[in-house]
Parts: structure tokens; C-alpha cells; sequence
């Protein structure tokens, strides 16, 4: 069921999980059961293109923090080992 934001005039905002066809514009507050309307907002976030477009949750938070700057550490690094221990050589 969707969440919707209402505002009452006395006690503020509040949310109510109604389904579409009972989303009307106005709801009963719950604290002093006065009318309410409904508050409509537009979305927070843009919309992810290219790559991003059919990842998932986890894969853009990570992303999103990689944007950020904050350091990005997903695991022990991946693949096998070259011989010869961790010097580098020529």
C-alpha cells in the first residue's frame, strides 16, 4: 500500500498507508481528528541512466558513496596471485 503525507492545520504532517483508490485529498488527523489534506510532493532523486539504469539498490548506494568521496571498500581484492611474492619487478 502507498504512504501518503497529509497536513493538518493544528497538529502538522503525518503519513497514513492507504490504497490508491482510497487516497482522497483530505483524511482524518489522528491526533485531533480534524480535517487533513493531502500534500503533494515531487520526487528527491534524479533517475539513473546508462549503467546505473538496471542496477540494484546495493550497487547505487555504492556508487552514490563512491560520488560522495566516502571510501568505497567491497572486499578482499578478486583474482589469483602472481608468483614471486609483492615485490614488483621487471
Amino acid at each position: 500500500m502507498p504512504l501518503y503525507e497529509f497536513r493538518c492545520p493544528e497538529c502538522g504532517p503525518f503519513d497514513l498507508h492507504r490504497g490508491m483508490r482510497d487516497a482522497a485529498s483530505t483524511a482524518p488527523c489522528p491526533a485531533c481528528d480534524r480535517t487533513a489534506t493531502r500534500h503533494y510532493r515531487v520526487g528527491v532523486g534524479r533517475p539513473h541512466a546508462g549503467a546505473l539504469r538496471d542496477a540494484g539498490r546495493a550497487d547505487r548506494a555504492r556508487v552514490d558513496r563512491a560520488r560522495s568521496g566516502e571510501p568505497v571498500i567491497t572486499g578482499p581484492p578478486t583474482g589469483r596471485r602472481l608468483r614471486g611474492g609483492t615485490a614488483h619487478r621487471h
